[in-house]
């Protein structure tokens, strides 16, 4: 049987490291050239996307698993 919880539980934890990578780059831009800037502000945009998939499937197991009885959800 899946356990969609920890699935879910995993996409979380992932999430939180691009979210980590997120704050990273935007303490980076302090500082940056204009260039630099920019190529930073693409790459946060890029990280955002990821981060919403991986939170919106996390969201989408916990649901799973709340529908399949899973006592801890």
């Amino acid at each position: 049987m899946i356990n969609y919880l920890e699935w879910s539980q995993q996409y979380d934890r992932d999430a939180q490291k691009i979210l980590n990578v997120i704050e990273r780059k935007k303490k980076m831009l302090k500082g940056a050239s204009k260039d630099e800037q920019k190529t930073l502000n693409e790459q946060i945009i890029s990280y955002r996307m990821i981060y919403y998939d991986l939170t919106r499937c996390a969201d989408t197991l916990r649901e799973r698993a709340r529908a399949e009885g899973s006592d801890a959800a």
